[in-house]
């Protein structure tokens, strides 16, 4: 389970999201609205956006034995993630978007993702050549 690439992609995503807990105010009227997520703040703060996506990640590592969940799983994160997206594109200037550190985030997440899939994909691979083989 741990030897597994695709659970240390997504172990490394549990710590961003774990750092995002961390770093983030509790109180929006002490900081910056218009950083640090901007709109989508809200669903961070409000509805534990980040915990949430710490749980599953963590659930996901151990559904090692059902690859095909877990891909469809990171796919709902996935589009979670572009919702993400769309609420920092809104309402505000582009070039305000482009240099909020959110879109970090939401980069390294979306590679991330792409990379554990890939790699569970890889391994789906693998196991249905060797089953051919018997």
């Amino acid at each position: 389970m741990i030897q597994r690439v695709q659970s240390v992609y997504i172990f490394l995503l549990i710590l961003i999201n774990l750092i995002i807990v961390v770093s983030i105010d509790s109180n929006p009227n002490m900081s910056l609205p218009e950083s640090y997520f901007g709109f989508f703040r809200p669903y961070i703060n409000d509805y534990f956006f980040s915990e949430i996506v710490s749980v599953l990640l963590f659930v996901i590592i151990f559904l090692f034995k059902k690859p095909n969940i877990q891909i469809n799983l990171l796919r709902v994160l996935t589009l979670s993630l572009i919702f993400g997206v769309l609420n920092l594109f809104d309402e505000r200037p582009i070039e305000k978007s482009i240099t909020d550190p959110a879109l970090i985030y939401f980069l390294v997440s979306f590679f991330l993702i792409s990379l554990s899939i890939r790699s569970i994909k890889k391994d789906l691979k693998i196991i249905s050549s060797s089953n051919r083989l018997r």
